[in-house]
């Protein structure tokens, strides 16, 4: 998990926060993973195929996983629910789901197999549905990346429409596929999301971004994406491509120039395939504010860290508007108990009139401050204003 903070000289500060896991809503990353039979397994062809896709994120030495595997929840999930004709799933199955174990810490199959590695026992005997091992072998641990896996067990379910939501350790997950959206059935249907690209802006500048989907059942290739900010036009972009259902782009919109602090920024998509959106529920008008980062007026800045007990875990660094890392610090020292240590303060000299970007970070995922001390950091400048 990362808090980025962004800051200039005259200066601009603003904070955000990245998750440590995938977020609710977000598209499922696609992957082609081969399991410990060797049989190859693709995401997206799965739920191109009306699946509802379960993905058990584990680590072989994680004792809350182990319980979760022995429970024996996935097992009868795939069994009863699991594709037909597939091995092990039974003959009166609903075929409307797929389960996938996903050793995701880079463990061997040995491991898999209770042998070294601090495993809790033997994950493969018994189990019914594909294990996939990332050790570097067959597979590599990009996947856990991909899908920003900062604890576990996380147990995902996707849906058909490559949504994903965080299942968790549930006892009987398939009422949850209900959750999923119907799929799609009209001609010409566009679909948006959230909005998930910058807010804020050094000096008034900002690139709005979205991300489209097809959720027609024929190919899109047009539509025609509108700004606003304040009610007043200031573009309309034509989009072109070629999206097969459930195919998702994201697009880079011309840049505002000039905004000020709130502004009110709206994006509107229509006129799929040149006619009129046969399900505008799913489009609604995207809109957010802009915001102003806090201007400070020294360039002396100085970062204060107070480390929780486990501060190996905590790193952060302070780079300029191209990149260049200005100062840094950490990974500190892990504290012999749950507490808080001040680390020594780092001050450094920024440029004027540019913006800079505090950034920090938690390697595990669960932030500096999440039950093990309370742990802290701000960035004063030298007239003692708090930037964050």
């Amino acid at each position: 998990m990362k808090r980025i903070l962004l800051f200039a000289i005259v200066a601009l500060l603003s904070l955000s926060n990245a998750q440590a896991q995938l977020p609710n809503g977000s598209i499922a990353p696609d992957f082609t993973l081969v399991d410990l039979n060797g049989t190859s397994h693709n995401l997206y062809t799965y739920l191109d195929a009306g699946k509802t896709v379960f993905l058990d994120f584990s680590a072989v030495w994680c004792g809350p996983c182990w319980s979760y595997h022995i429970s024996g929840t996935l097992e009868d999930l795939y069994e009863n629910h699991g594709p037909a004709g597939y091995p092990n799933v039974s003959a009166n199955t609903t075929d409307d789901v797929m389960v996938f174990m996903i050793e995701g810490d880079g463990n061997t199959v040995a491991n898999l197999g209770g042998t070294g590695g601090g495993t809790q026992g033997d994950w493969i005997t018994g189990t019914l549905y594909p294990i996939i091992c990332t050790d570097g072998t067959v597979n590599n641990a990009t996947v856990t990346s991909d899908y920003q896996i900062g604890y576990w067990p996380t147990v995902y379910m996707v849906c058909p429409d490559r949504l994903v939501t965080e299942s968790g350790q549930s006892s009987n997950p398939y009422p949850l596929i209900s959750a999923c959206p119907p799929p799609a059935s009209n001609n010409d249907d566009a679909r948006t999301f959230d909005y998930a690209g910058e807010t804020v802006t050094c000096e008034g500048d900002l690139v709005p971004e979205i991300m489209i989907q097809n959720y027609g059942t024929t190919n899109l290739t047009s539509l025609s994406i509108e700004v606003k900010v304040n009610g007043t036009s200031q573009s309309v972009t034509p989009w072109t491509g070629n999206l097969s259902t459930y195919a998702t782009d994201n697009v880079t919109l011309p840049t505002l120039i000039g905004l000020a602090n709130n502004d009110a920024v709206t994006i509107e998509v229509s006129l799929p395939n040149g006619v009129v959106d046969q399900d505008p529920s799913n489009n609604p008008t995207i809109s957010f504010n802009a915001t102003l980062a806090t201007q400070n007026t020294h360039t002396d800045v100085t970062v204060n860290i107070t480390t929780d007990a486990y501060g190996s875990e905590t790193t952060w660094d302070l780079k300029s508007s191209t990149g260049q890392t200005i100062a840094s610090g950490g990974p500190y020292n892990d504290l012999s108990a749950a507490g808080t240590t001040p680390q020594t303060p780092i001050t450094t000299t920024l440029s004027t009139q540019e913006c800079h970007t505090f950034t920090i970070y938690d390697s595990y995922g669960d932030g500096i401050d999440a039950g093990y001390g309370a742990g802290s950091f701000s960035v004063v400048d030298a007239n003692m204003l708090i930037l964050v």
